[in-house]
């Protein structure tokens, strides 16, 4: 509480205080006055400064009206008073008297109507049996009192013309000890509304102080006097102290409509009743306690409890019924909205079980199962063709235009495709850009027309908004006479030739019998690379490198050959390639190594030197987590320095798995191996890898070399080449030298080192020790 006027109403309160403060002052110097003067001044300033409270909480048009109202009229009796006690009107006329007490009266109705206000703001939802039980029983317990201790059960006294105005006031506090009752009880959150906490402690207060002084002229005691205007002074504080706290929904009250726990309530009801009781009981002489009066209490409260628990009761079984219609209906709609939604999401289902969600071409599972019935119905003499189709660079159009757009263009080349395939005919996206069509036809023709018109088609622009797409595609076709395939199988032939034709940029499209035997063979390749002896049927050329300026031999490329028992020579051309689509690279990578670091390792402790040996690494080996380490450890197995160690990679594999590629090669780099880019100048040259991995070398590859004498755009890129690397401080090395005329183009660009058939072919190693002695002799 005080945090909240510390924060925002220090100005206010501080300054009510000090009103208060000189208040109590002046009562302790006993200037009337002074006493006149500040007791109006704080009446005043509280009431202002309320109205300004009401007026930043926007409730001004709310039952905190009625309290602002009770406040000035307050201020204005006390104004009259002042005056009338100047002027000694008061104590010499008895019709003044009597008409200040009954404007001192109307505060007191300004005060009971604020909570008619409250009330009327909920009526709909306030329990009026138990509004009116709330009263009563308040009633009763005052009217005893009064009865017993007061009235001294005599009509004659109660009536009393003398005693009226009081007995007004007797009732107009009976009436706010009502609504403070009922109010406390009907207020949902107390926290929430604490100014209106605070005013209803403030209105019990201001009830109590008045009926006490109301009831001592009954004693022949004197009335109001200085101790009662200062009991106000703290009330009409506590109503300050709750502007204070007022916020922007004051004014909505949260009535309770019905609680679960209305025994507790209950409970709390009957004990501040019988506080309420014991407070009228303490305050009579005991020899007015009277049985009777005691038995009536008793039973109002008998009553009382009954009835309200009867109320509560029945609020709670009607309230029970409406939450059972209520979930009924609710469990209905539901069950409906439940059967609803299944059936939808079984259609859903049945759509995503057999159709692409995106094209609404068949999915995967639907074509095999399609195609698999078109295989076992199909006619004598029918062939079916199958169309593997893969869109050209489709990631790109992703990556450039946004996933929205690549699926615009998904989704019209659909309806293209559609609009020309032949009757029977089905298609299928299998996933991502990938594409199937199935034909079934007699002619032998049929299909290279229909291929003719989808190679258009695939061609064609594809207009997205204000994009315009142009498309590309690569086709494998694969057939089938017979109905004894497998429509996996059949698949699986389409697919390889389209793998043949996205292998070739010179090719839109291939057919399956055309690589069969291509295929058949790489299968062969395979079986037996997975069967054979390393130790037997591989070995190592080596390749020598030298420095261009003084034909000095610095190393070799160690060079793969297979010679097998069953094929004879086989060019790595054709099995490396095979090795590099299985796991198999890794153990043959792992055998070079081994050998190439082993051989040069041996030759260089024989004859004191220091040659470098070029291992090619593949992509594959990269991932494969004890690569580095099997390459350390045979450097230290063989005792080999690991600066005579040249690990060489091609440029495509730098650019995939960049974060693994920088982890190895850092290793590598660490222990003191040079790294080299194998065939630089052919792929994806650029500087942001070259930039990333701790390179030493780069090695120009053999297609540029070949034309350096007859081409001058060739011979450009390669000047371009040695210049960069000579800006960023890395050696170049030209593959494939095979005249003198290379070889002076290239000592005139600046090229560091040769490789290549003019200084020295691959030679086994044999031949690769006698050429070293040669070199030392």
């Amino acid at each position: 509480m005080l945090d909240r006027i510390t924060n925002f109403h220090n100005g206010s309160f501080l300054f009510i205080f000090a009103l208060i403060i000189a208040y109590f002052f002046a009562i302790y110097l006993g200037d009337p006055l002074l006493l006149s003067g500040t007791s109006i001044a704080v009446d005043a300033a509280i009431t202002i400064f309320l109205f300004i409270a009401l007026k930043r909480a926007g409730v001004l048009n709310s039952y905190w009206i009625y309290v602002l109202l009770a406040l000035g009229f307050w201020v204005v009796a006390d104004v009259l008073l002042m005056f009338y006690d100047r002027l000694n009107f008061v104590s010499k006329n008895v019709s003044n008297r009597t008409f200040m007490q009954i404007l001192f009266l109307v505060p007191f109705l300004m005060f009971f109507t604020s909570f008619v206000g409250l009330f009327t703001s909920g009526l709909k939802k306030v329990s009026w049996q138990q509004l009116i039980a709330d009263t009563l029983v308040i009633i009763f317990i005052v009217s005893s009192f009064l009865w017993f201790s007061i009235f001294h059960m005599s009509f004659n006294v109660a009536f009393d013309k003398k005693y009226l105005l009081n007995l007004a006031y007797i009732s107009i506090d009976t009436l706010l000890l009502c609504a403070v009752f009922t109010t406390f009880f009907l207020l949902r959150s107390r926290k929430r509304h604490r100014g209106l906490f605070l005013y209803l402690l403030a209105t019990l207060f201001i009830c109590g102080c008045d009926a006490y002084y109301s009831i001592k002229p009954y004693f022949g005691l004197g009335g109001a006097d200085i101790h009662y205007e200062s009991l106000f002074k703290i009330a009409f504080f506590i109503i300050f102290l709750a502007s204070l706290h007022l916020i922007e929904n004051e004014a909505n009250i949260k009535i309770r409509l019905f609680r679960r726990d209305f025994q507790r309530v209950l409970l709390e009801k009957v004990a501040f009743l019988l506080i309420l009781c014991c407070i009228t009981l303490g305050t009579t002489n005991t020899d007015q306690i009277y049985s009777s009066w005691i038995v009536f209490l008793l039973m109002t409260l008998l009553i009382y409890s009954a009835i309200t628990y009867n109320i509560s009761y029945s609020q709670m079984i009607k309230r029970l019924s409406l939450e059972e219609k209520t979930i009924i209906k609710k469990l209905d709609r539901e069950i409906k909205d439940s059967l609803r939604e299944l059936e939808e999401k079984n259609e859903r289902l049945r759509q995503l079980s057999e159709f692409d969600s995106l094209t609404g071409l068949l999915n995967r599972q639907s074509f095999l199962s399609k195609l698999s019935e078109m295989i076992k119905t199909k006619a004598l003499g029918e062939k079916i063709d199958i169309y593997s189709i893969d869109i050209n660079h489709f990631k790109a159009i992703n990556d450039s235009y946004g996933h929205y757009v690549g699926d615009e263009v998904l989704l019209k080349l659909s309806k293209n495709i559609k609009a020309i395939l032949p009757e029977g005919a089905i298609i299928s996206r299998f996933g991502g850009d990938d594409f199937m069509i199935v034909l079934k036809q007699k002619n032998e023709g049929h299909y290279r027309e229909f291929l003719y018109y989808l190679l258009n088609i695939l061609a064609e622009q594809i207009s997205v908004g204000d994009y315009k797409i142009a498309l590309g595609a690569k086709v494998g076709v694969s057939s089938t006479q017979t109905s004894e395939i497998l429509a996996d199988d059949l698949i699986m032939q389409a697919g390889a030739a389209l793998d043949a034709a996205k292998r070739d940029v010179n090719t839109k499209y291939v057919f399956y019998d055309d690589i069969k035997e291509i295929i058949q063979e790489k299968n062969y390749i395979e079986i037996l690379l997975n069967s054979m002896n390393f130790d037997e049927e591989f070995s190592l050329n080596f390749q020598p490198q030298y420095l261009l300026n003084g034909k000095k031999i610095i190393g070799a490329e160690a060079l793969i050959r297979w010679n097998s028992p069953v094929k004879g020579f086989v060019s790595p051309a054709k099995f490396i390639p095979v090795a590099e689509q299985s796991s198999i690279i890794n153990t043959i990578g792992i055998w070079v190594a081994k050998e190439a670091i082993r051989q040069m390792s041996y030759w260089n402790k024989k004859y004191g030197i220091s040659l470098k040996v070029g291992i090619n690494i593949s992509p594959k080996q990269v991932d494969n987590v004890n690569f580095a380490s099997d390459i350390f450890g045979y450097v230290e197995e063989f005792g080999m320095d690991p600066k005579c160690v040249d690990i060489e990679l091609t440029e495509a594999s730098l650019v995939n798995a960049e974060e693994i590629m920088q982890t190895v090669l850092k290793k590598f780099s660490d222990k003191g191996m040079s790294i080299s880019i194998d065939d630089f100048g052919t792929g994806f040259s650029s500087m942001n890898y070259i930039k990333k991995y701790p390179l030493d070398r780069l090695k120009i590859a053999k297609e540029l070399v070949d034309n350096i004498a007859i081409n001058e755009i060739d011979r450009d890129v390669v000047k371009s080449v040695m210049t960069l690397a000579k800006n960023i401080e890395l050696k170049t090395i030209a593959e494939g030298v095979e005249d003198e005329t290379q070889l002076e183009i290239l000592r005139e660009l600046g090229c560091d080192e040769i490789q290549g058939y003019f200084w020295g072919k691959p030679m086994n190693a044999k031949d690769f020790e006698e050429l070293i002695r040669s070199t030392l002799d």
